[in-house]
């Protein structure tokens, strides 16, 4: 894995805090990506800081945002405003025999760059929008109605300016509390899919689909 600032892809992607952690190669980028259902999207609006969650679909080197044309983020990002995103997975807590050595293990990647409006082949990329989501459904939704599409702004925003981070393993202590009678480990943690629910009004006939049956990320 690639974790030098010399394969940083600009200055403001470069990770400086525990430098060690940092990944740039595409592979690592991706896998946490493709992961993630949502993203906290943080923008600039009249000078005043704002983030908000949103889901979020990576398609070949870009990761795609969607939204009310109404909506006052999604009228600023089509406006080609700069924006970052911030992806992350915890895996564990990790427990020390000091507090201040107690963290976490985690997966995280934060992009840089502006938003870009599509509207060519529109229809189709917001397909593979939720077939990203929902990875296996292709094929399971009618079409888009005209007025959807209308009233939908997707917004396109490459990987181009993009790092991840990652920690991983045991609590790393002073020397001199190795010793002391406190536990120390990780708890670890996993995110887990569930039997569907079908919806109350669903037709009895309809089968539960595998895509739902045995649903999972990257």
């Amino acid at each position: 894995m690639r974790k030098t600032s010399s394969h940083a892809p600009s200055p403001r992607a470069t990770i400086r805090q525990a430098a060690k952690r940092s990944h740039y190669d595409q592979k690592t980028i991706y896998g946490i990506i493709d992961q993630a259902i949502v993203a906290t999207v943080a923008v600039t609006i009249d000078d005043a800081p704002y983030s908000i969650p949103m889901a979020i679909a990576r398609i070949d080197n870009a990761v795609y945002l969607h939204g009310s044309r109404t909506s006052r983020l999604m009228k600023h990002l089509a406006q080609g405003h700069e924006l970052s995103l911030c992806i992350v997975h915890v895996d564990g807590i990790v427990v020390a025999r000091s507090g201040m050595h107690c963290s976490a293990n985690y997966r995280s990647v934060v992009i840089h760059g502006k938003g870009q409006v599509i509207e060519e082949n529109k229809a189709e990329l917001l397909h593979q929008v939720v077939t990203a989501l929902i990875p296996g459904s292709e094929g399971d939704f009618r079409d888009h109605l005209p007025k959807e599409l209308k009233a939908t702004t997707l917004i396109k925003v490459p990987l181009d300016e993009s790092a991840a981070k990652i920690r991983t393993g045991g609590p790393i202590d002073d020397k001199q509390d190795l010793e002391l009678p406190y536990w120390a480990g990780v708890i670890p943690i996993e995110q887990v899919y569930k039997s569907p629910l079908p919806a109350d009004d669903l037709n009895p006939n309809i089968q539960l689909p595998d895509y739902a049956r045995n649903y999972s990320r990257g």
